[in-house]
């Protein structure tokens, strides 16, 4: 098969009327005046971003979860997305009808199509790229800048399983199997980003470690946060120390949670938000006037380390 026939059987199922049958050049979106259209894109490396010998379904999950998961974070409603896929020639007939099927799966899911792409050959490793179109109404998204003197911060889920999951992922252990799953497929938080549309004033998903992308709405927002180290939920795995499983939750990344700011007296709704869709939510800090630092622990001597992930 070439890659026109890849295409034809295993991707053009995956669109509708907007990817126009990957008949032509682009896709037609015809926008609706009041609502404002929010796009994101991320790439996902083998040997990177997910090791390679995942199955190729989980793969594809992870990759359009973690798009997904930017859609949340600015309280967006996902529609359609966009998918360029470069892979060596070899691996190409076992790994597209099982990469297809992840997506298939996850469209339904989260009721949102394909509509167009680029497929080609790779030298060595798969690298794909997931640009995710979703929408709002006219200025109704939430952005990294809006938080406020005063604003108490707030976390959905539990911390630092992606990381223990990375860690101990070729060990066999029951109890790991929970962080390991996160690690291969994350949860975007959908649905509670969109509750929190008119709720949070500042919200980023941690991709990069709870310390990064805290200071990055501190500083977006030109403001302090003081984070409380006894208030992040960290699981309880046997066999890890709690300090292991903090550092985890501080410094590693990957758990596509929610991270947002919000006026305490929003404080009885949140948790009927929690209570309601079944999502833990923690206050784990609260933002104060600017003076010499963006990101403090509170109540402690420990300093944050500069310790997150970067690629370069």
């Amino acid at each position: 098969m070439n890659e026109f026939d890849y295409i034809n059987k295993y991707f053009k199922p995956l669109t509708g009327n907007i990817g126009r049958n990957l008949k032509d050049d682009a896709a037609v979106f015809r926008q609706n005046s009041n609502k404002d259209l929010i796009i994101s894109t991320d790439t996902l490396v083998e040997g990177v971003h997910f090791i390679g010998t995942e199955n190729p379904s989980d793969i594809a999950k992870k990759s359009l979860r973690v798009n997904l998961s930017d859609m949340a974070s600015m309280g967006a409603k996902p529609i359609f997305y966009n998918l360029s896929l470069s892979i060596p020639k070899e691996k190409v007939s076992f790994f597209i009808p099982r990469f297809s099927s992840g997506l298939k799966e996850d469209q339904e899911k989260f009721n949102l199509e394909l509509i167009g792409g680029d497929l080609t050959s790779s030298p060595s490793h798969i690298n794909i790229t997931i640009s995710i179109f979703g929408e709002t109404q006219n200025g109704a998204f939430v952005s990294r800048t809006g938080a406020r003197n005063g604003d108490l911060l707030f976390v959905s889920g539990i911390l630092g399983l992606s990381k223990i999951g990375l860690d101990n992922f070729n060990k066999k252990s029951k109890f790991l199997s929970i962080a390991k799953k996160k690690y291969l497929i994350p949860q975007p938080r959908v649905n509670l980003g969109l509750l929190l549309n008119n709720v949070a004033n500042s919200m980023i998903d941690i991709s990069d470690g709870l310390v990064q992308d805290t200071t990055h709405l501190a500083m977006n927002s030109g403001l302090c946060v003081e984070l409380d180290l006894n208030k992040i939920p960290l699981p309880n795995i046997p066999n890890i120390s709690n300090n292991s499983l903090l550092n985890a939750a501080l410094y590693g990344g990957d758990d596509y949670e929610l991270l947002f700011s919000c006026n305490p007296n929003q404080e009885q709704y949140l948790k009927k938000i929690s209570q309601t869709n079944h999502i833990k939510l923690t206050n784990i800090g609260d933002f104060k006037t600017y003076e010499d630092k963006f990101l403090k622990f509170k109540n402690t001597s420990k300093l944050p380390k500069n310790k997150s992930y970067l690629h370069f």
